[in-house]
């Protein structure tokens, strides 16, 4: 064990943006003491000590500069995580209760605690194991400062907290959860909860955004996959974009309600038949290349004479009351014709030259049609 309480005050003190005058001031002692006891030639009396760890939100070992060994933490862990996949639910119960009566303001004991009480709670459904996690969790909050990533693991301490709070009050869940939901990273959370809550068109209008923003991250992970395989420039990884791009297109028609209404499935069916074009040119196979660049050309021109890029009632599933207009590839233009055109130009910005090679001609082909 080593003890860093003088660098603690000292950094604490800073991370409040204090001065040794203000702390003093605050503390009812002198700027000397203050000084002494950053300096390490003399310590805080036992209250004072108490005092200055709830002044800087945390414990007093966090102010000592006290910590476990991280073998002793790990070892800890390993056990519960043992006891729990052997099914020895009350044995991990007890050996968490026994570290947290040795170690009660460590981070990351009370992680492994507040998981192993979740976990039993999930298995048991036993509500009151369900708060026990809940306790431990928030108690893990105010000791975040002991973490290597603090915002992480705080979003994910509050993630949990919320998830358990929705088994025995969806309503109280949903506001923990709308509190997190950056980015929509808890929608399907929010929506479960909305569900469990006897709200379904709520959770269904939820779900609604949940499904366009997966279908749109998927594929777009697609075309950045085909990009690197096409990078690899063998046939192997040819013939692999290949049949990404079929299962691509697959999904996107699929999911249309009607293929001869525009949308902005329209633009990601052309952006799949586009990106098997070319690799289909590296693989010289120019009769099927021909065909799905006529097919995109075909897309395109209807498009270009209507265009939509709504989601609203034209993809299968839709429980939404409004439309949510998801971009991807902004490249790609607001006129599909001339969205062609960007695909095109987007190889060689991101591809090596000798795969642009074998795709010219593709583009040479569309420049003959278009």
């Amino acid at each position: 064990m080593q003890i860093k309480l003088n660098e603690n005050i000292k950094k604490y003190r800073k991370s409040m943006d204090l001065t040794q005058e203000e702390l003093a001031e605050a503390f009812g002692v002198t700027v000397g003491a203050v000084s002494k006891w950053e300096s390490g030639a003399n310590v805080p009396d036992i209250l004072t000590l108490m005092q200055l760890a709830d002044f800087f939100s945390i414990s007093v070992d966090v102010l000592l500069g006290y910590s476990m060994s991280s073998k002793n933490i790990k070892d800890i862990s390993d056990r519960l995580d043992a006891l729990l996949h052997e099914d020895k639910y009350d044995e991990a119960i007890a050996e968490a209760e026994k570290a947290l009566a040795r170690y009660p303001g460590n981070f990351k004991i009370l992680i492994s605690c507040a998981d192993t009480y979740s976990i039993v709670s999930s298995v048991k459904d036993l509500k009151n194991y369900r708060d026990k996690a809940i306790e431990l969790f928030e108690s893990a909050l105010r000791y975040a400062s002991q973490s290597d990533a603090p915002d992480q693991d705080t979003f994910s301490i509050k993630f949990r907290i919320a998830t358990l709070k929705g088994r025995d009050n969806p309503e109280k869940s949903l506001e923990e959860f709308k509190k997190i939901n950056y980015q929509g990273i808890a929608d399907i959370s929010i929506a479960n909860n909305l569900r469990m809550a006897g709200k379904p068109n709520e959770a269904m209008e939820v779900y609604t955004r949940v499904l366009v923003s997966i279908l749109v991250k998927v594929l777009q992970y697609a075309t950045e996959m085909y990009m690197i395989l096409v990078s690899m420039d063998d046939i192997k990884s040819y013939k692999e974009a290949s049949e990404l791009m079929d299962w691509y297109m697959t999904i996107v028609d699929a999911t249309s309600l009607d293929k001869s209404e525009n949308s902005y499935l329209s633009k990601m069916k052309i952006m799949g038949l586009i990106f098997k074009a070319l690799v289909l040119s590296c693989l010289k196979k120019y009769d099927d290349m021909e065909m799905c660049i006529d097919s995109a050309f075909e897309i395109a021109r209807k498009y270009d004479k209507k265009p939509s890029n709504d989601f609203s009632g034209k993809i299968k599933f839709w429980h939404g009351s409004k439309d949510y207009h998801t971009s991807i590839y902004d490249e790609f233009g607001v006129g599909a014709v001339a969205g062609i055109d960007n695909l095109f130009n987007i190889g060689p910005k991101v591809l090596p030259p000798k795969v642009i090679k074998k795709m010219e001609t593709a583009l040479e082909y569309w420049n003959s049609v278009k």
